[in-house]
């Protein structure tokens, strides 16, 4: 048996269990979560996520993304966080986004963290996630997602989006 999956309905009530790969099929809504990693310059890691990935090969991302299992979305950040960049830093919950189309998609919350210079230096991105990460200016992600939307995941532009139309900006750490 594969991985199992929380599936949801459009109002996020957990509806059960289902393998990883009945969601390809885009018949089903899953949960997400998503972290905003910040340094101490209040630069925004993004990782190009892997072309072997299967949603979105070869976008950019958040630092850290993850399908969540049977766990909660917290439980699921910190154990994507320690796969993903091999790093655990602590987080909070900011903000949930609905990307549901048609009964498919997914609600992803996003968290935020902040990085000291000590673990900025012991990230190390796993390499079947991500093909290169690199840390960006909030603003400079904000205009560039504008300018080239393609480039994104449809997740990240949202969450990115959010964060400058409602100022969520000051619940930073």
């Amino acid at each position: 048996m594969g991985e199992l999956i929380s599936e949801v309905d459009k109002n996020d009530n957990f509806l059960g269990l289902r393998e990883r790969e009945e969601f390809y099929s885009g018949k089903h809504i899953h949960r997400a979560a998503h972290l905003i990693l910040l340094n101490p310059e209040n630069k925004m890691l993004i990782q190009k996520r892997s072309p072997k990935k299967r949603w979105y090969p070869g976008r950019y991302t958040y630092s850290v993304s993850g399908t969540v299992a049977d766990e909660s979305y917290e439980a699921c950040m910190e154990r994507e966080m320690l796969e993903e960049i091999g790093i655990s830093v602590p987080f909070r919950k900011l903000f949930k986004i609905p990307c549901i189309f048609e009964n498919k998609g997914a609600f992803h919350t996003v968290f935020s963290g902040l990085c000291s210079e000590k673990t900025v230096n012991l990230i190390r991105p796993d390499p079947e996630e991500a093909m290169s990460v690199e840390w960006v200016e909030l603003e400079e992600l904000h205009g560039t997602i504008k300018a080239e939307p393609e480039k994104y995941t449809p997740s990240l532009r949202e969450g990115i989006q959010k964060i400058f139309q409602e100022g969520y900006g000051k619940y930073f750490f």
